[in-house]
């Protein structure tokens, strides 16, 4: 499942001049890099790109008209193609219709940062103001909601929504970022129905199914926690730097020399080939094991399952 991205459109509405908004544009897009080392994305905007305001009378189809721009606005998007308003991220989302709330940030309306807290995003902005410099915004909301009798009442509250305008934002964001959305799968059988949603960075053998199916229950948490942190450093690997990726889950270790020829299976192709890395579901007993496919930069997953 994509991380939703919401672009707060009240950081566009600056005096700023172009030169501010190009270096404004780039730590923006440094934040949106970093983000999609956690796990993919999806950046909403309110407007359609080219008709979206990036300070007061400058617009986004101007910036990108500059041939200096080109490489980072094809980058945005790819980001964007699919998730075209506010409104349709939350439908996608499954999230409460914005229209049910109105969250306002120092007595103006947001509808960027309301659309992230109720879709559980993140927000960002364009840190041309240092009111946006923060890893968090305090929101005021006000939302109908029922009383114990079943009536309509307007409730008002305060809540805090996740926000970056810097990369240093999102270190407090992190460790959320790479796990969001992967807590609410219940049980193997499921993580294995939505692997492509959670796992984009992952390719598994067919065989893992039965795996899953028939995982001991205590095992299934350390295996999601584990799958999460193969994801995370799938998705940050760059195979022509490094042959091993940096690695986001602990324990991961080559099998020693003696164990290899346990360790063959059919891949996807029907060849058999060594899956000589393993990492550990607990201290002593679970494992999976997987390779490295460098060409696709992949990890792909053989077994999940008690120690061979």
């Amino acid at each position: 499942m994509a991380l939703l991205v919401f672009l707060n459109e009240r950081s566009c509405e600056s005096e700023s001049t172009p030169a501010e908004v190009a270096d404004a544009m780039g730590k923006f897009i440094d934040v949106l890099k970093q983000i999609k080392t956690w796990r993919e994305l999806k950046l909403v905007t309110k407007s359609p790109l080219p008709q979206s305001q990036l300070a007061s009378g400058y617009y986004y189809g101007q910036w990108c008209g500059d041939k200096r721009n080109k490489t980072r606005h094809q980058y945005i998007l790819a980001l964007r193609n699919r998730q075209p308003s506010f409104a349709a991220a939350l439908r996608t989302a499954a999230a409460p219709d914005a229209g049910g709330a109105e969250h306002r940030h120092n007595g103006q309306t947001v509808e960027g940062i309301g659309a992230a807290r109720l879709a559980g995003g993140i927000a960002v902005s364009l840190p041309l103001d240092d009111v946006w410099k923060t890893p968090w915004l305090e929101v005021d909301v006000e939302q109908l909601s029922e009383d114990a009798s079943g009536e309509l009442v307007v409730e008002n509250l305060t809540d805090s929504v996740r926000h970056a305008a810097d990369v240093e934002h999102l270190d407090v964001h992190e460790a959320w970022g790479r796990s969001n959305g992967l807590d609410t799968i219940g049980s193997p059988i499921e993580m294995w129905e939505k692997r492509t949603d959670f796992f984009p960075n992952l390719e598994f053998l067919p065989r893992v199914q039965d795996d899953l199916e028939n995982l001991d229950p205590k095992w299934f948490k350390p295996a999601r926690r584990l799958l999460a942190g193969l994801e995370a450093s799938a998705a940050g690997w760059d195979p022509v730097a490094s042959y091993f990726p940096d690695w986001q889950a602990p324990h991961i270790t080559p099998e020693h020399e003696g164990a290899k020829r346990d360790r063959w299976w059919d891949d996807v192709d029907g060849v058999s080939r060594c899956f000589d890395m393993h990492g550990r579901m607990n201290r002593d007993a679970g494992r999976v094991y997987f390779r490295l496919v460098p060409e696709l930069k992949t990890i792909r997953v053989a077994y999940i399952g008690p120690h061979l």
